[in-house]
């Protein structure tokens, strides 16, 4: 991490005001000689830090650090018998805009850090953000119900005798009002919720995300909000797929017909992501491939094909459905297609813990880079994930080698081919809770199967990485995509799912809105705000740069879609590829 951020002043210099996430730590210096800071990230910590600065002797020297990671510290220094070493190893969690001070001296070693100025509470414009959306909510529904009094008031209707509403209740020959039907209306709305919820969060996340930490992806290891954005969009997709390919087998009886459809639904998924990442390539060759919706399209395809190859159109083993399997009938159901998906997850594993990697461990999962163990592995960055992609697609990938964490690391891509393949799993997951839909017909028995699901996931998840941030076998890091990360996202969705089918399906608490409106089209919405990120009215340039300007721009970019998703709703238009 760069302390600096690339300031040279001051940080009490009151003509250059601090920026977002960083803080003033002053460090007085009571030695007779230059002392040597150095400081790292503490989840990049390995044994040796990152030098940031020299000390004067007998000086007082301000530096701004970051506070978007807990800061791990210690200086070196020559004593008298000209041998070098290392005092005060310390972690910290600086807060944004705070002043900070240390002192160190050779009579009393590794003195607390202490402040002098309390940072600000950078958290507020969130709770004041959420605290609005709760009053526009409880306002807009408040005045649907006084509409609706005032409109039944109004109503001719209402000057009906209740003895004439049963008489005419009771008479044979009343009609029954017509039912509008629309696409909208026939699409199951905790389905359309969920995928609307996970679209949003991630125009939101794109756009900035309010420039707070817990709103962008971890640095390698562990889960926050952003992380979660994506293994829920692909999740839903393979709900979907589970939904729509049993609906096409009921119409037709040509699976090659239907495996041509979700081909052709894959190749233009592939075209529009290159087309996005054309935004952002200087020239062809260094155009890249790999990309979010190329993920999408090819496990889309992969568990469409699944589905269609072994998918009955009907449920038709009564016995599985009634007898002593029916508890296991979600999963006999399709055990072919969890045989493959067996396959296919232990062969992604073998190849991540067996593949041999030029100087490098084998079942490496980290980042790598000038930090990461000394600079150890500075040539093994992902592994032999990104081994592979460096193989595969040379310069059409992922280019980016300097990581605010890490250091300087070899290029790598979250969307390669090992990730791509890892994630075939989370779609076959959303596939088998679509699955849960169609072959259990009680309510509250497929909200308890999905809780299940949650529960097992989520727990084989916690295993494989020890219930740790970057430990156990297989660590948490959504840039390997590993099977850790797909399982407890997984797990999430299950959890959310179910709380939303509950609420919105079972309970009908709830419409679903305004989500379900971006529900209804998410590819609409996530490659329109792709292609306007920085332009107006979507984006403007801040001379004023505070979390809470960032969060009202970002949150104004994500309303406006969500407008515009609304507007195609009303107008039953459903935009697919």
């Amino acid at each position: 991490m760069d302390l600096t951020s690339g300031n040279s002043y001051e940080c009490p210099d009151a003509s250059k005001p601090l920026d977002i996430d960083e803080a003033c730590f002053s460090i007085l210096n009571l030695y007779n000689a230059s002392v040597h800071f150095y400081s790292v990230a503490w989840e990049a910590y390995w044994g040796i830090g990152k030098q940031q600065a020299i000390l004067p002797p007998e000086s007082n020297t301000s530096l701004i650090v970051s506070t978007k990671h807990p800061l791990h510290m210690y200086y070196g220094v020559q004593n008298s018998g000209s041998k070098y070493l290392e005092y005060c190893h310390t972690t910290y969690n600086f807060g944004e805009h705070g002043s900070y001070g240390w002192n160190i001296s050779d009579e009393k070693l590794c003195s607390n850090i202490y402040v002098i100025r309390e940072p600000t509470k950078n958290y507020l414009p969130i709770i004041a953000a959420f605290m609005i959306y709760i009053l526009v909510m409880i306002v807009w529904s408040m005045s649907k119900v006084i509409i609706r009094v005032i409109k039944g008031k109004l109503s001719p209707d209402n000057a009906v005798s209740i003895s004439d509403l049963d008489r005419l209740q009771e008479t044979e020959s009343a009609t029954v009002p017509a039912v509008r039907t629309t696409k909208s209306s026939t699409r199951i709305q905790s389905v359309d919720t969920f995928r609307g919820i996970a679209v949003l969060l991630m125009i939101f996340v794109n756009n900035g995300g309010g420039q707070y930490v817990w709103f962008n992806h971890s640095a390698w290891f562990g889960l926050t909000v952003a992380d979660l954005v994506l293994p829920w969009f692909a999740w839903t997709m393979g709900l979907t797929i589970a939904i729509s390919k049993r609906a096409e087998l009921r119409i037709t009886t040509s699976r090659i017909k239907i495996t041509l459809r979700c081909l052709q639904r894959a190749v233009i998924l592939i075209f529009l992501g290159l087309i996005i990442n054309s935004i952002y390539s200087k020239s062809l060759n260094e155009l890249r491939f790999p990309g979010v919706l190329q993920l999408l399209a090819v496990t889309y395809f992969v568990c469409a094909t699944l589905e269609i190859i072994f998918m009955k159109p009907y449920s038709q083993d009564t016995l599985l459905q009634f007898g002593r399997f029916a508890s296991f009938h979600d999963i006999i159901d399709s055990w072919p297609q969890w045989l493959i998906m067996g396959t296919i997850v232990a062969t992604h594993t073998l190849i991540t813990f067996l593949l041999p990697v030029p100087n490098c461990p084998k079942g490496y999962f980290g980042p790598g880079g000038e930090l990461d163990h000394r600079g150890k592995y500075m040539n093994c960055t992902a592994g032999a994930a990104g081994y592979i992609d460096r193989s595969v697609f040379g310069s059409h990938m992922y280019s980016k080698t300097s990581d605010p964490v890490y250091g300087t690391t070899l290029p790598y891509d979250p969307e390669g081919l090992m990730n791509t393949i890892s994630a075939i799993l989370i779609v076959y997951l959303g596939v088998h809770a679509g699955k849960i839909l169609l072959l259990f017909y009680q309510y509250n028995f497929r909200i308890i199967r999905w809780l299940l699901w949650a529960v097992v996931t989520g727990i084989i998840a916690g295993i494989l990485c020890n219930f740790e941030r970057q430990g156990g076998a297989i660590p948490i890091s959504k840039k390997m995509m590993s099977l850790s990360f797909v399982l407890s996202t997984s797990s999430f969705a299950f959890l959310l799912f179910a709380f939303l089918y509950f609420l919105i399906d079972y309970r009908q608490f709830w419409t679903g809105a305004p989500f379900i409106y971006a529900g209804a089209n998410p590819i609409f919405l996530y490659v329109g705000h792709l292609l306007t990120r920085k332009l107006f009215p979507w984006w403007w340039h801040l001379s004023y740069r505070t979390h809470g300007t960032f969060l009202a721009m970002n949150l104004w970019t994500t309303i406006l879609w969500t407008i515009a998703a609304y507007l195609l709703y009303r107008k039953d238009i459903i935009i697919t590829v």
